[in-house]
């Protein structure tokens, strides 16, 4: 069953973006074609920022104490984005534009720092045996 609900999906969205294509080229002709160009340069352009971007946005966050998964769903949706838009049709720029637009979750607040926040030259005092 799933199946035949992926293959459905995986020809007609091509055929949906074509049909599409055409009415848009119906209505402002070569334009069209500015747009389609326009589109895959910015996604192009989206997948080399994340490329560069994802460590050191990925190690800032471990430095702050977060969770990198905040940062992995942000990146994994950008890289969705930009396939999408590198992929000619409406649709798909419509969704690449809302994986874009859609508000991400934040990392979680740290709490206050305290008056021995950044201090790591304490002493705890403490007693050992060895067993042997």
């Amino acid at each position: 069953m799933r199946a035949w609900f992926w293959s459905i999906i995986a020809l007609g969205l091509p055929a949906l973006e074509l049909v599409g294509i055409y009415l848009i080229w119906q209505r402002i002709g070569a334009w069209t074609l500015v747009w389609l160009a326009g589109a895959v340069f910015i996604g192009i352009r989206l997948l080399r920022r994340e490329h560069l971007d994802f460590l050191p946005r990925l190690a800032q966050a471990v430095l702050d104490g977060h969770t990198p998964f905040a940062t992995l769903i942000a990146t994994a949706r950008r890289v969705m984005a930009g396939l999408l838009l590198i992929f000619p049709g409406l649709v798909s720029d419509l969704v690449a534009v809302l994986l874009l637009l859609w508000p991400g979750g934040r990392p979680p607040r740290r709490p206050p720092p305290g008056p021995e926040a950044g201090r790591f030259d304490r002493v705890i005092e403490g007693e050992y045996t060895r067993v042997e």
